[in-house]
């Protein structure tokens, strides 16, 4: 298999449960790794996942605002299996820094990891 990936993708988004976080807004950290069959080597775009098409789909998902990070990896793991169907792993992970919780938290955080 091979493995495409973009890390620490930074996003400033609205994704929250409570009205506040909908207004105000976050920074969001995002990891994506995919991977499609890579029994021979490459050597043409068309053959692989752009990273930069991965960027343009999570910029996307991430601009439309959701109550739970849940829905938005969920959303973009299904986006980018669609754009890329030779996908056959994905996981996608999302930090949401300082999260509003009264506490001194770095980071909350959703993971899926799928096979599809």
């Amino acid at each position: 298999m091979l493995t495409i990936a973009l890390e620490q993708a930074t996003f400033y988004a609205y994704h929250g449960l409570y009205p506040e976080e909908t207004i105000i807004g976050n920074h969001f950290v995002l990891d994506v790794a995919v991977r499609i069959p890579g029994t021979v080597p490459v050597d043409d775009l068309s053959e692989t996942v752009n990273y930069q098409g991965i960027y343009e789909v999570a910029k996307t998902v991430m601009a439309v605002p959701r109550p739970l990070l849940e829905e938005v990896v969920y959303e973009l793991s299904d986006a980018l299996k669609q754009r890329y169907p030779a996908i056959q792993h994905s996981v996608v992970t999302l930090r949401k820094m300082n999260p509003p919780m009264g506490a001194s938290i770095r980071n909350s955080l959703v993971s899926l990891e799928k096979d599809y």
